[in-house]
């Protein structure tokens, strides 16, 4: 695959990669879907779950939504989210390897996801939540995925009978107010911010830092309007591009 980014700005990156001590990963929705899930915010899959389920992710991804619907928030939620087959890609092992040199200070993930199997990083924010935790909103009793896979409808607690809620921060929910405090804290402290994909978190994440000695690298193939913040920006697959700047 040939590769867009020029050799000069590819070299620049990888040096001061390389002379970094303190770097901060944040994953954005291109990681998740190089590792072979979908964006449902994109325009051709907000049409197919339209015409699917006749109501648009963004609605059934809501709080509302799970509170008054929680049936076809189950159906949607099982095939669409749970239903999504996502590994590792080379991007992930370049990351590793930041970990195993002792550089990598932090991961922050905004994916519902989680890592793929065998990916385990020190350090990991999860600012929306896991699908693999889900909990009951009445006695906090909780269950694994699976439990929420195998159920005939909606996944119910085993104690009080009622639909247990994936632990993940749905539309419409306030981010969590610690994991916030401590990805901002990781940010302002790094040498170098790798944002791999786009995130709805840029904002939050990029503001009020050290621009003298802190670089920001953005890895997306579509424009979005955090983008002006960043240093650099990288059109490029980030499963081709991350394990070259990385050695």
């Amino acid at each position: 695959m040939k590769l867009t980014t020029e050799e000069s700005v590819l070299n620049y990156i990888k040096k001061r990669i390389r002379s970094a001590g303190n770097i901060v990963a944040i994953l954005g929705i291109e990681m998740l879907v190089e590792g072979g899930g979908y964006d449902l915010d994109s325009n051709d899959e907000t049409y197919r779950v339209e015409s699917d389920y006749g109501f648009s992710p963004e609605e059934m991804l809501s709080a509302s939504f799970f509170n008054s619907k929680a049936e076809k928030f189950y159906r949607f939620y099982k095939k669409e989210i749970l239903g999504m087959n996502v590994s590792g890609t080379p991007a992930y092992d370049a990351l590793l390897r930041l970990q195993a040199q002792g550089r990598l200070s932090a991961v922050i993930n905004q994916n519902y996801h989680g890592l793929p199997a065998n990916v385990y990083f020190n350090n990991v924010i999860e600012l929306n939540g896991n699908i693999r935790d889900n909990i009951c909103p009445r006695c906090n009793r909780r269950y694994g995925v699976d439990y929420v896979i195998n159920a005939d409808t909606i996944p119910r607690c085993e104690q009080c009978n009622i639909a247990i809620r994936p632990n993940i921060r749905l539309l419409g929910e306030r981010v969590n107010t610690g994991l916030m405090t401590n990805a901002v804290a990781a940010c302002a402290n790094a040498d170098v911010i790798l944002t791999l994909g786009k995130n709805m978190y840029s904002d939050q994440l990029d503001n009020n830092f050290p621009e003298s000695r802190q670089l920001r690298v953005l890895f997306s193939k579509e424009a979005f309007m955090s983008e002006s913040k960043a240093h650099y920006v990288i059109r490029d697959e980030i499963k081709a591009i991350l394990p070259l700047i990385i050695e």
